[in-house]
This record gives structure tokens, sequence and C-alpha cells, in this order.
């Protein structure tokens, strides 16, 4: 049979469209048909936590086998299991749940920042005194915390305190020439926009802070990411892969406070 260059043209193109099903459907059941993997670890002590470092991904029918002082927090489909060794443990057993923990916490990772910062109050003094304040935001960076911090809007960067029972205030410090800026909350105020006019967020600044409430300096090394996460799974890996060791801690302790833990005990 006779093809002109437009049939060849054209049985080319549907060639390439086959590969490309064919590579997609490789991907997401792997070369034996296996699913793709459908959790990761996100936080690992003990003995075993070089063989399960934040950031591996295992499949729904993985299991995991731990030592004596083990624990390894793995982030699922449908929330945080936490895994105490030792014991060996097969990650099928939660693998039909059908509750969604990045639902649950889509705001959490979600808001960006908004206007509500400039008013930032959030609970009353008396609250305050009684349970102890956790970071609403995945973003706002908590002058308390040092370390890598990723940023997922630089325009709209949310600087958190944990104590606003009064007044405060904290010095930004530039490394490079000592230059100090001060930002201010008011009474019962928690948060507060970053001074973008004169310190830019911009990606490997690095800057220092100091609360008028808080005992010790701390160092931030800013991260702007590119294309910010828009779900759990996609949050959890761009922290791990970036180094923003205090904002996974914070996802992790969200997740487990918001009904997402299940635990294991060998």
């Amino acid at each position: 049979m006779h093809l002109d260059n437009n049939g060849s043209a054209q049985s080319g193109k549907i060639a390439s469209r086959l590969v490309k099903a064919a590579l997609g459907t490789a991907l997401l059941f792997g070369i034996g048909g296996t699913a793709m993997a459908q959790n990761m670890v996100v936080r690992s002590t003990g003995p075993s936590a070089s063989s399960y470092p934040a950031g591996k991904k295992m499949a729904d029918d993985a299991k995991v086998t731990l030592k004596a002082q083990d624990q390894v927090t793995i982030l699922t489909k449908s929330g945080t299991r936490v895994l105490k060794g030792p014991g060996t443990y097969s990650l099928a057993a939660s693998a039909g749940s059908a509750t969604s923990a990045s639902g649950r916490l889509s705001s959490f990772i979600n808001n960006r920042g908004s206007s509500r910062a400039r008013t930032g109050a959030v609970r009353s003094a008396v609250s305050a005194a009684v349970e102890t304040p956790s970071n609403p935001n995945l973003w706002f960076l908590d002058v308390t915390k040092g370390g890598k911090f990723c940023v997922a809007d630089p325009e709209k960067l949310i600087v958190w305190r944990p104590d606003y029972t009064g007044s405060a205030t904290a010095s930004i410090v530039q490394p490079g020439n000592g230059n100090v800026t001060e930002i201010e909350w008011r009474t019962g105020s928690a948060l507060k926009a970053w001074p973008n006019d004169v310190l830019p967020v911009t990606d490997g600044a690095k800057y220092r802070l100091l609360g008028s409430k808080v005992s010790q300096s701390v160092e931030v090394n800013f991260v702007v990411l590119q294309n910010p996460p828009a779900d759990l799974a996609d949050a959890a890996s761009v922290l791990i892969e970036n180094g923003c060791t205090s904002q996974l801690d914070l996802l992790v302790d969200k997740l487990d406070g918001n009904g997402g833990q299940e635990t294991d005990q060998g």
C-alpha cells in the first residue's frame, strides 16, 4: 500500500500518541503493573531512620520493618500513620480509608496570605494563657523558628508570633550590612506583613530575627518556590526537598491534631 507524505505524517502522529499513552500507563502502574506509591515518609527517628528517610515513597502493599526505639510517620491518602517498633507493618492495612486529610487541611496549605493579616486578632488573652498557640498557616513565618523557610508568595509573606497577649516588636537584621528594620504587633494581634518595601523576599536571602518576647534570635534563609504546592502530598514533598524542616514539622503536627494520626505499636 502506498502512503504519500501526508499519510506518513498522520501515521507518525498516531504512533506518537500511542507511545505517550503507553508511557503514561507505565508511570501510573509501573512496569510490573503495580500502582504507583501512595505513601511517603515525613518523619523518622531511631535506629532505622536511614532506611526510611523523609521523602521516601512506598506503594500500598509495602512492608515496614522497625527495630526497638524506631518511630516512622507516614503520609497516606487518608492522613498520617505512625509506626512504632519493633515490628513489621503492612501499609495495605490503612489503604482503604476514604477520608481525605488533604481536604481537611486545604486552607492551611492553600491560603498564602490575605488582607486579614492586617488585623490579625485570633484569640483572646484569656484563652492564650490556657493553651499554647499554634501557627495557623503553613506559609506564615514563625518569628521563633530559624533555618530554611519555603515561601509560597513573596509578595504576601506574613510574620506570626506565638505570644500575642500584649504589643511586641521584632528586629529584622540584614547579615551583610547589619541594617535593622523593626516591625510591630498591636495587643491581641499575631500577624504582621513582612516589610517588602525595604526587605525584598528573594530566593536565598538571609535575615536574622529577634522578637521582643523571644529568648534568642534566629536566622532565616528564604527558599522562594516557583510552583507552590496545591495539595498535601506536594506540600510535604516540596518541604522535604528544600530542607524546610520547621514547616514540615508544623505540617505533620497539624495532621496529627486534625485526627489524621493512626498509631501502630509493635
